[in-house]
């Protein structure tokens, strides 16, 4: 689908450069910047009463948000906001629970830590009732890890092998129950499942008899070492693939896209390091990742219809990381507050800005020409 045409409104310089840097609040928990052709808000989705601190992981297509958050005395919750409002959501017990991905119905794939190396894998159905997922066949469920879940209720993530050797296995279940064993790929003992489409498409890394660790591509019942595509480098790790079978991570150390037998650099804002995975994608094309400008600076970023996109920050933070992005572009993630204060749960909306001039040209999830536009 091509971008529309919008006519540029006529200004004068004066009055176009103050909508080109405009920051203002438009509510108590919203901050909006015009930054080129975008308009760009940043809502703060607050946290539990007389807590500090939240962070958001994941957003499904009806504006569900789930993550972690503070109380009053400290203690941090697995939590849901809908329709805006916050509210815990149940774990296991024994250790924080943090949800990694959701689906439209409601279900959601996450982990809790035990401490160490035990790590539990969690479903929780439609309800928010949250179920152990098993181990391997014969293996524990204390080695388990779930990263995301599809449409159809399929998570993916790793199972590991009992001792000595405790190899880590790339893993699909159904809900809650065991279903496949993906196995390891050219002659490797590790793989781990990051992503899966709602065609059953698994993305993830897996090491090889080298050692090295290539992104790879499950389709089938077979292994594509994603690093033998044109431009694959010796260290990859496949983050997310959307219904199209694009797919995004990392690729000899800079935020990658996979498209169609090729894989390509995705050129960063000016000033943000290329040094990052770019994690989630939607089928529109739109892919995000975390930049860094000089340590402790760290900004989110989106590509959308052949720019690169700076998210920004909270008004006085320094910090801000995108995780999630669903199908209409809303992104979910963490910006710290003033001063070096504590993170909040944020959500991004990218929208035209009233200046912008589109060119024709760029159809959905056309990457043949990237540029980049920054605060």
């Amino acid at each position: 689908m091509k971008r529309p045409n919008i006519l540029r409104t006529v200004v004068g310089v004066a009055a176009l450069w103050s909508i080109l840097s405009a920051t203002a609040w438009a509510a108590s928990n919203e901050s909006v910047t015009v930054v080129g052709d975008w308009t760009i808000t940043i809502t703060d989705l607050g946290e539990l009463p007389g807590g500090t601190y939240s962070s958001a992981y994941g957003i499904n297509d009806t504006g569900k948000i789930v993550g972690v958050a503070a109380d009053g005395a400290g203690t941090l919750w697995t939590v849901q906001w809908v329709s805006g409002q916050i509210s815990v959501i149940p774990d296991l017990g024994g250790g924080l629970a943090v949800p990694e991905d959701l689906n439209d119905a409601g279900e959601i794939a996450g982990g809790q830590s035990l401490g160490g190396f035990l790590h539990l894998g969690i479903y929780w159905d439609a309800q928010n009732n949250p179920i152990l997922l098993p181990g391997l066949p014969n293996g524990s469920s204390s080695l388990v890890s779930a990263h995301a879940i599809n449409a159809s209720g399929h998570v993916v993530g790793m199972a590991q092998e009992e001792g000595p050797n405790y190899f880590g296995h790339a893993v699909v279940w159904l809900a809650s129950v065991f279903q496949t064993d993906l196995g390891f790929m050219g002659g490797g003992t590790y793989s781990e499942a990051y992503g899966i489409n709602d065609l059953g498409h698994v993305v993830g890394v897996a090491s090889v008899a080298s050692t090295e660790q290539h992104a790879f591509l499950w389709t089938n019942g077979q292994f594509t070492d994603l690093s033998t595509w044109i431009g694959g480098g010796a260290a990859s790790i496949a983050y997310a693939i959307n219904n199209n079978g694009d797919i995004v991570g990392v690729n000899s150390g800079v935020a990658s896209l996979w498209q169609n037998g090729a894989v390509q650099a995705l050129p960063m804002p000016a000033g943000i390091s290329a040094y990052t995975p770019a994690i989630d994608i939607n089928d529109a094309g739109d892919i995000i990742a975390t930049g860094s400008k000089g340590y402790p600076i760290e900004v989110g970023v989106l590509w959308r219809n052949g720019e690169s996109i700076d998210l920004g920050t909270l008004p006085g933070g320094t910090i801000s990381r995108a995780r999630r992005i669903n199908a209409g572009g809303e992104i979910v993630g963490e910006a710290n507050t003033p001063d070096s204060g504590p993170f909040h749960a944020v959500k991004w909306t990218v929208t035209p800005s009233a200046a912008a001039v589109f060119a024709d040209g760029f159809e959905s999830g056309d990457t043949s020409a990237w540029s980049a536009t920054v605060p």
